[in-house]
């Protein structure tokens, strides 16, 4: 095949330039386009940084489409989803593909479930009155909707407990015995993906699709002939997370309800009724006492390895009985299953959990890092995958050889070479790193103080709090503070409370969403904020001004999945420190500097507060990787760079 030339479309004189108004060239952009062009021409995988500004969405679109192959779009946040589906795909099939047809394909949980909402209504339980009055309102979306996709039901608060009674699920569906399988949502879903030229997903799907296949299940994505992964920085993680065991004791509660509310649907004809109801107390008692157990016998709460020596017998003893209960279900509902479609589910169900929980008393699998996660109220048991490239190598790049894998931060110190051992890429692959357009010397400043406290000092939080109330009131608010640790974030919140004039926003005060929309309305707040809001946060112009971040994001070293991928790294002979955690710090850097400038009139400050930076060696590499900003070792240069025009106070 002739290769395609992207300069008809993105060049000086091409079709955008021609047909969108506004549209400007840029170099990287066709470079972009065309390398993804010639990739999935040649069957070759590509791995491409471009970034912020490239325009590396469109980049990537309109070579696929152009390539005539079906591709899967895969992306890391939901936001970059609804970007491509409601504003990219419209104005490509507008000016340049008329008859282009696009699905978005999404988890199973996104669908409401016919026959269970059926059932729930019929015999309802809510988590508190709220979800109650709710309720009549999602009914008449249900009786309407044409889609089934929550997302139609944008005023369904983000933990609605409801949803997970009536929404699809792998464990309760019932498949051709469904009554409502003609009208299925999932179905009509990938139906409609099984006929378009381009299907719209995230990445834990295409991973669980991975996944299903290996186990031999059928597939949840129709077939492909190529797929790009945008945001493919985040692929280690969500790969570790569906190639490996998952044990939640939530699902428990998940499947003694459904038994209960088909025990109540039976009227009483199950024989063994009794039997069946008091084995179900049990295993509710159970629910509640293996947390609580758990806990106690690692005496701590978050994420730690599961170690059975140190959990000690009690735990092991509850696992075991909860093992038992599930036999037992599974022994008296096999009874009646081949009459009964709901039952033959949860008999299949209750031996897959027990099975499960059975593999993390064995822990067989050397390859897995098996660990715990304990909350006040409930415990999950993981066992991830230590490393993750012969996966990727055998259950990916090996069916297929169009991949595409983009990001603004895949490269460490202007090599790929982190991203590619983890991610296993093959010998054949093409490299391509593309700068942003922007000019960052001019646009911004990074200021690092020559002197300040480690951050393992006592008085860090308290000089962290005096430096950041003195930059606020520069930059008259309009900041993201980022932190590393909900500590951190706490306190500085506590200290600077009343000391500034202006709105002050923390994660977890409302759904992130919303939190966003007020940060983005109220443009002289600070928000203060962890975890998720270090990427995939788009806030151009003036509301976001400023970026505060703590301290360099290493990842705790006592981690589980970190300690031992670092034993890991130094048994295979290398340094674990330079070749694990600071590559994923250094990513994870990028992503948050990356919030500032998000285009070409934005202007602002970055602060740091790591002497690190400026103290070790492998300060000079985080450096070499971000963009290359003024830098400043004091905050007097700020106030020339601040253009009292650019921060004057919002009007009313």
């Amino acid at each position: 095949m002739a290769p395609r030339d992207m300069e008809q479309y993105f060049g000086p004189e091409g079709l955008l330039a021609g047909k969108i108004q506004g549209f400007e060239f840029r170099s990287a952009q066709l470079e972009m386009a065309q390398a993804v062009s010639d990739c999935l021409d040649e069957d070759r995988p590509l791995l491409v940084e471009a970034g912020t500004g490239t325009g590396k969405t469109w980049a990537y679109l309109i070579a696929a489409i152009a390539s005539g192959r079906k591709v899967i779009v895969s992306t890391g946040t939901k936001t970059l989803q609804d970007q491509i589906l409601d504003h990219d795909i419209p104005l490509l099939r507008k000016h340049l593909f008329a008859n282009l047809k696009v699905v978005c394909l999404k988890g199973r949980k996104n669908y409401l479930c016919r026959r269970r909402f059926k059932e729930f209504a019929y015999q309802p339980t809510f988590w508190n009155r709220d979800e109650a009055r709710l309720f009549r309102k999602l009914q008449e979306w249900a009786g309407r909707t044409r889609t089934g996709d929550r997302s139609e039901a944008g005023w369904l608060p983000d933990r609605f407990h409801a949803w997970d009674e009536v929404s699809s699920n792998r464990e309760q569906c019932l498949g051709q015995d469904c009554e409502e399988q003609a009208r299925c949502f999932l179905m009509k879903a990938r139906a409609e993906a099984a006929q378009a030229r381009m299907v719209i997903v995230n990445h834990h799907l295409f991973v669980a699709d991975l996944a299903v296949r290996r186990a031999g299940y059928g597939e949840v994505i129709p077939e492909y002939q190529a797929v790009v992964f945008d945001e493919a920085h985040q692929l280690e993680d969500v790969i570790g997370l569906h190639f490996g065991l998952q044990f939640n004791i939530r699902t428990l509660g998940d499947l003694r309800r459904d038994l209960l509310r088909e025990i109540k649907r039976d009227g009483g004809k199950i024989r063994d009724l009794q039997e069946l109801e008091t084995t179900l107390q049990h295993l509710e008692v159970m629910e509640r006492l293996l947390p609580a157990q758990l806990r106690k016998s690692a005496g701590q709460q978050g994420r730690f390895r599961l170690d059975l020596q140190r959990v000690g017998t009690a735990f092991v003893g509850a696992c075991g009985t909860i093992i038992e209960a599930l036999k037992h279900i599974a022994a008296i509902v096999s009874r009646f299953k081949e009459d009964r479609p709901p039952l033959e589910s949860s008999h299949g169900w209750s031996l897959e959990l027990a099975h499960c929980l059975q593999s993390f008393l064995d822990q067989k699998d050397s390859s897995l890092i098996y660990w715990a996660e304990v909350t006040a109220n409930s415990a999950a048991l993981h066992g991830t995958p230590v490393e993750v490239s012969g996966i990727v190598r055998e259950h990916l790049f090996a069916k297929t050889s169009a991949v595409v894998m983009t990001s603004a931060t895949l490269s460490v110190g202007g090599t790929f070479e982190y991203f590619r051992s983890a991610l296993g890429a093959p010998d054949n692959r093409r490299e391509v790193l593309l700068h942003s357009p922007f000019s960052y010397e001019d646009q911004a400043l990074l200021y690092i103080p020559s002197r300040f406290p480690l951050p393992h000092e006592a008085s860090f939080c308290s000089s962290l709090v005096e430096d950041s109330l003195r930059i606020l009131q520069k930059t008259k608010g309009r900041a993201l503070f980022l932190f590393t640790s909900y500590r951190n974030l706490h306190e500085c919140h506590r200290q600077l409370q009343g000391r500034l004039p202006y709105p002050l926003l923390v994660q977890g005060q409302k759904a992130k969403r919303a939190l966003l929309a007020e940060f983005k309305e109220k443009v002289d707040s600070v928000l203060f904020a962890t975890s998720s809001f270090w990427q995939g946060i788009d806030v151009p112009g003036e509301a976001l001004s400023c970026l505060l971040i703590d301290k360099l994001p290493f990842e705790v070293p006592d981690d589980p999945i970190t300690a031992a991928r670092m034993e890991w790294a130094a048994a295979q002979g290398g340094n674990a420190f330079y070749q694990y955690q600071v590559p994923r710090a250094v990513i994870q850097l990028k992503q948050g500097v990356g919030r500032l400038i998000r285009s070409s009139h934005d202007r602002g400050v970055v602060a740091i507060f790591d002497m690190r930076l400026r103290a070790k060696s492998y300060g000079q590499l985080f450096l070499q990787s971000i963009p290359r900003f003024r830098l400043i070792d004091s905050m007097e240069p700020m106030d020339k760079f601040l253009d009292s025009r650019v921060f004057e106070k919002p009007s009313e």
